[in-house]
């Protein structure tokens, strides 16, 4: 199903400067409102934080200290 959109025409240009051959302008209305809302593919990154296991179980144990020093504060 397909719906019209009026656009001015300074919102045409900003789309169709961002829209590549093989996209279509419903592509890149997708794309930016995708980006709007954070929905980002977060598979990029992982791999990105390659923290030996002793490291990572200082963390976890200095927030579980955390943790009970903050409820003991209460």
């Amino acid at each position: 199903m397909t719906k019209p959109v009026t656009l001015s025409n300074e919102a045409y240009e900003a789309l169709k400067k961002i829209k590549g051959k093989d996209m279509s302008f419903s592509d890149v209305v997708l794309k930016l409102v995708k980006q709007s809302m954070g929905t980002h593919d977060f598979n990029k990154f992982a791999g990105t934080l390659k923290a030996q296991a002793s490291e990572l179980e200082k963390f976890k144990l200095q927030i579980e200290e955390d943790r009970e020093r903050n409820v003991e504060n209460m």
